[in-house]
């Protein structure tokens, strides 16, 4: 009796750590499957039908994660996917997603300080929607770059662009896209944020840097000033 108690216990726990690996794992794909339309602003949805049909899809996911945080409310995982999925659901203007998305993101970063994922959802987040935090958004693209070591981190280079030119930091934001042109030159974007600095400077009557940087945030010593 004892043993086939104790493999039921066993089982319960086997059968749960698996649902919960499913489950972890649908919440990635319907992340994933949201992406195109309102990963980004502004959100891409053709018509009402369109827009109805991703909210029903929004709504859908918020609210299976909100259940399974019910269960699980300092799953670091789990935080992240519904801050991230609410920093999407902010591109399409929902109401509170902002809000809810810099709770998720901040408390899934006290329980794992160097969550790339997250940093970078809450990094995007910020300099994507207030100005007045573009300074914290700077802070966690170069958390972000640490985390990598020497190697550059696209995601976290860009968003410092970003990040300065929106402090109104302007020759530093020209510097950063001279790098991010010198070390991506394939990607044209680098380009365009080249030229819109270089012309806020020429506006001002400032001189561009001369020489163009060769490296940025290059290690952990590099964090926010």
């Amino acid at each position: 009796m004892a043993r086939r108690r104790c493999a039921a216990i066993l089982a319960g726990t086997f059968c749960a750590l698996v649902s919960g690996a499913l489950a972890a794992g649908s919440f990635a794909e319907r992340l994933r499957a949201l992406e195109p339309t309102i990963g980004h602003y502004p959100a891409e949805i053709q018509d009402k039908s369109g827009e109805r049909a991703v909210k029903a899809q929004y709504e859908a996911l918020k609210k299976d994660l909100d259940a399974a945080l019910s269960s699980r409310p300092k799953d670091e995982q789990l935080l992240y996917q519904r801050g991230y999925l609410q920093s999407m659901g902010h591109n399409l203007d929902y109401p509170g997603a902002w809000e809810g998305a810099t709770a998720d993101l901040t408390e899934a970063l006290k329980i794992n300080p160097n969550d790339l994922p997250a940093i970078l959802a809450l990094a995007h987040l910020w300099v994507n929607s207030r100005p007045d935090l573009a300074k914290n958004a700077e802070e966690l693209f170069r958390a972000a770059q640490c985390n990598m070591g020497e190697k550059p981190l696209e995601e976290a280079q860009n968003g410092l662009f970003f990040a300065l030119y929106y402090q109104g930091r302007i020759k530093e934001a020209y510097s950063q896209a001279q790098f991010l042109k010198q070390t991506w030159p394939n990607n044209p974007e680098y380009g365009t944020l080249l030229d819109t600095a270089r012309s806020v400077l020429v506006k001002k009557g400032e001189r561009l840097p001369e020489e163009p940087i060769h490296s940025a945030l290059a290690g952990c010593g590099d964090k926010a000033r």
